[in-house]
């Protein structure tokens, strides 16, 4: 028995191992993509990249495939969650395509297992597509119901792992090396292989599909400390002559601009910077020598007052 149990708990850490390597990779792999979409879409280009940069570079796409993964998992989790409500009109789609096209349904729509994980995530994708909508919802009404494609792929999903169950032997067969196209795992493979590409559907379509892949960059970006809002920076000249609004700095050769945004910083020698004036916007980039990012942060706790010195 102690040995079985050990056994068990040796194969859900290995499971979980491989799960967290798993999104690593993906997150990976999607972050440095969009962060590639990004430079490209602001024509910004890093140069004079170091090694320390290199490092930074993939803390951001990490960052960012984080992002990519909750939103996606979040998404699916809504439509999961108000899987209950929409079920029955597709269900009426579906009885009604039978009739006409005289063809059985490809997909049962059934009542998924709410779980806490669903739940929580749910809230949360719900409470992030109100705040990426509720400004102008009709120019996201694609966001609105991409939950319940989701729920239509994450059913198909669902389905691909019955198949894969009932195709699975009972027991361990011996493979014949000199007909291996009669091995049993073999014919799974196609069936794998069908189920990956509908996770990657449920992994990918909220990012092509949900219009908000953009603000989602925005917010990786600000996560990672590469994209800074509403920032004040000191300017050398000749730099400091291209912008708008120059203000006195108390550095010597400096000028001070308010409002900037600090689009791309950290990576390479140089920083890309906006700045809006008269209904244009300018853009510029400003080697990191000649360019001060002033930050100010709230602190962890406020001094008391001296109540002696109050009264005095």
């Amino acid at each position: 028995m102690m040995r079985e149990a050990t056994t068990g708990l040796e194969k859900q850490i290995e499971i979980a191992t491989k799960l967290l390597s798993l999104s690593a990779k993906i997150g990976l792999l999607i972050g440095g993509t969009c962060i590639v979409s990004y430079l490209l879409s602001n024509g910004h280009y890093p140069q004079g990249v170091s090694v320390g940069d290199s490092l930074l570079f993939l803390v951001t796409a990490f960052c960012f495939g984080l992002v990519c993964v909750y939103f996606s998992v979040s998404v699916t989790a809504v439509g999961i969650l108000l899987s209950p409500f929409f079920i029955p009109v597709l269900r009426s789609f579906v009885w009604l395509h039978g009739k006409i096209t005289d063809k059985n349904p490809v997909l049962e729509f059934k009542r998924p297992k709410i779980t806490f994980l669903s739940v929580f995530f749910g809230i949360c994708g719900a409470v992030t597509i109100y705040f990426l909508t509720h400004k102008s919802p009709l120019e996201h009404i694609q966001l609105i119901l991409l939950p319940i494609f989701q729920y239509i792929v994450y059913s198909a999903y669902l389905e691909q792992n019955k198949k894969i169950k009932a195709a699975q032997p009972s027991a361990p067969e011996v493979v014949d090396s000199e007909h291996p196209d009669q091995n049993p795992h073999a014919e799974m493979k196609p069936l794998k292989r069908t189920r990956a590409v509908i996770g990657g559907v449920i992994l990918l379509t909220p990012l092509l599909m949900g219009g908000v892949t953009s603000d989602l960059l925005q917010v990786a970006m600000s996560f990672a400390q590469i994209r800074i809002e509403r920032a004040t920076i000191l300017v050398k000249p000749p730099y400091a002559n291209l912008l708008p609004a120059p203000k006195d700095s108390p550095l010597e050769n400096y000028k001070k601009f308010e409002n900037a945004t600090v689009i791309f910083r950290g990576v390479g020698n140089s920083t890309l910077i906006e700045m809006h004036a008269d209904e244009t916007a300018i853009r510029l980039e400003i080697p990191n020598d000649s360019i001060i990012i002033e930050r100010r942060v709230k602190p962890a706790a406020k001094m008391r007052k001296d109540p002696e010195k109050t009264e005095s």
